[in-house]
């Protein structure tokens, strides 16, 4: 699972989503909400490069290529986020991204391209993830470890990000 490419966007069109609900409504009228989850669902980010080089276009298509089309997950480095104090989306692991549809290149002038990716929230669930995870055991269950090489087996840890020689 690779990081979405390290790049700026020009423009970005994010949609918070909502949370997993049913709503029940009774023969004689009256009904009531519940709510199925705790993270919020159908998050979407519309993320537009525009002016760039082939290089970074090449980028975003292997990362397209990479995560299988629209089917892997991955994250989205916080240089997506850059100009945002405080990022609409928390970036400390609950949530991954897959591609809505392949990504639109459009060549605008010469060696200049934009490209247009859609981007749609997938909540992280246990063993989501664990990603070149060294020496570290598949047993107990892990959630989103990340390049945390020679984690050690016991305790089961959560949120290891970049912890080398974690132990």
């Amino acid at each position: 699972m690779a990081t979405f490419p390290a790049l700026t966007p020009t423009t970005r069109i994010f949609s918070p989503g909502n949370y997993p609900q049913t709503y029940q409504q009774s023969i004689g009228g009256t009904g009531a909400g519940f709510r199925r989850g705790a993270l919020s669902i159908g998050k979407t980010l519309t993320l537009t490069f525009e002016y760039v080089l082939e290089a970074d276009v090449n980028a975003i298509k292997a990362h397209y290529f990479d995560s299988y089309g629209t089917y892997d997950i991955f994250n989205v480095s916080s240089t997506v986020w850059s100009g945002y104090v405080t990022p609409p989306v928390d970036l400390n692991g609950n949530y991954f991204w897959r591609y809505v549809s392949q990504p639109v290149v459009t060549d605008v002038t010469c060696n200049r391209f934009t490209v247009e990716v859609q981007l749609e929230s997938v909540p992280a669930q246990s063993n989501d993830l664990i990603y070149a995870a060294g020496l570290a055991s598949a047993s107990p269950e892990r959630t989103y470890i990340l390049v945390a090489g020679a984690a050690a087996a016991a305790p089961a840890r959560d949120y290891l990000i970049y912890a080398g020689e974690a132990s």
